[in-house]
């Protein structure tokens, strides 16, 4: 197991004073690992120069090691590389103190970080690590983008992951190379599958397909393995809406997200990527005693389906899917924390006053679940929510099941 080691100081004390302690330090873990590194820090710069020298995104595990207080500022920047990381501390000047901090960091960035105090525990936890690398591989290294913006009502919206961010003027670049024949081919067989196209005229679907295309594209240069967009900024330019390409793409494996929000993107791929089914991202649009109704105007391309505008708007082509009876789990991510509830999907409702797809949800206590949860769009999967809830926790979620 090759483990990447580092040390901070604070700017105030004399690196020589703890030559002793690295030196034993590194000696005693290379017994049991393949140490790279043993850099010891003071400052940001310090960083810069160790990232040079070191790859840190090739090590399996990071260990830091605050020799002194006043270390978190430069040894916080290894959450860059996104590797489990254990944080060590000593009993002596303000080894802990900082650790603990520092953990902390990592920990709202779902890095997942442990501190420990001896050489025991940090093998234990090392190995542990070791045990769980393909899980957390599949997890840390996971490449998601945002097109355009976070819509500015998801003011609850908190996103500490790194991802890749596309303007819309990139968007509209990627737009305008796609014609419309080529449009029109790309949602051709969605529409013959239709059941009913019901406001949607030529035009309009010639245009989700363009956007469709584009997306499709921009996730080819940039290697992304989902996205979520800043949907109803489109409006205004474009006259349309992205619900029917979110659609296309969740049916084809790839995670789409509306609104721009990444933690309903991250949940997506974490339901991709461990249990491979997509999710149904949607609003709580009514909840009662025993029951959740969910409704948005996307919806995997899975099921019966509808072709209808974006409910809003009335723009666009949006989709009113019927999604089949069964057991499930409804859930949401808002930075490391998550709620999970056991769903039954009873039933799907047609109320003209709503988004398109509107699904009926029984769920025990109900108002219970709406209390606890931590902001408006949930993600419907058709997966156990025990073992959801385990895996986000394994991933380093504080997790509240329902």
């Amino acid at each position: 197991m090759k483990v990447g080691v580092v040390f901070g100081i604070s700017e105030l004390a004399d690196e020589r004073a703890f030559a002793g302690r690295v030196s034993e330090f590194i000696e005693v873990l290379s017994r049991e690992f393949d140490v790279v590194g043993g850099f010891v820090l003071k400052v940001r710069e310090d960083f810069k120069r160790t990232k040079e020298e070191v790859n840190f995104n090739e090590v399996d595990a990071i260990v830091l090691y605050p020799l002194t207080g006043g270390t978190e500022g430069v040894l916080k920047e290894f959450a860059v590389f996104r590797r489990p990381t254990v944080v060590f501390g000593d009993p002596y000047n303000n080894s802990l103190a900082a650790g603990i901090e520092i953990r902390e960091y990592l920990r709202d960035r779902l890095v997942p970080s442990t501190l420990v105090k001896d050489y025991d525990e940090l093998k234990a936890s090392l190995l542990a690590y070791e045990d769980m690398k393909e899980t957390l591989d599949k997890f840390l290294k996971a490449r998601i983008g945002l097109i355009g913006r976070v819509s500015p009502w998801l003011v609850n919206e908190r996103f500490e992951m790194p991802y890749t961010h596309i303007s819309l003027k990139k968007f509209y670049e990627y737009y305008d190379n796609v014609g419309d024949e080529e449009g029109w081919e790309a949602v051709r067989g969605v529409v013959e599958n239709a059941e009913e196209i019901v406001e949607p005229e030529r035009e309009a679907l010639v245009k989700a397909g363009r956007i469709y295309l584009a997306i499709r594209r921009i996730l080819e240069d940039y290697r992304l393995e989902g996205f979520t967009i800043g949907c109803f900024d489109l409006i205004g330019k474009l006259g349309a809406t992205p619900c029917l390409a979110l659609a296309m793409f969740n049916a084809e494996g790839i995670p789409a997200a509306c609104e721009g929000e990444l933690n309903s993107l991250l949940g997506m791929v974490v339901i991709r990527k461990f249990f491979g089914k997509p999710a149904f991202m949607g609003n709580i649009a009514d909840f009662g005693e025993d029951y959740i109704i969910l409704a948005h105007c996307t919806a995997p391309l899975l099921w019966r389906y509808r072709l209808r505008s974006h409910f809003e708007s009335g723009l666009g082509v949006g989709v009113e899917a019927k999604l089949p009876t069964g057991k499930g789990a409804l859930f949401k991510i808002r930075g490391r924390r998550a709620v999970v509830g056991g769903v039954e999907v009873q039933d799907n409702e047609h109320s003209e006053n709503r988004c398109r797809t509107q699904v009926v949800l029984r769920i025990e206590d109900a108002p219970d679940f709406i209390d606890g949860t931590l902001g408006n769009h949930h993600l419907l999967a058709y997966i156990d929510p025990e073992e959801l809830a385990d895996l986000l926790s394994e991933l380093g979620f504080e997790v509240m099941l329902y």
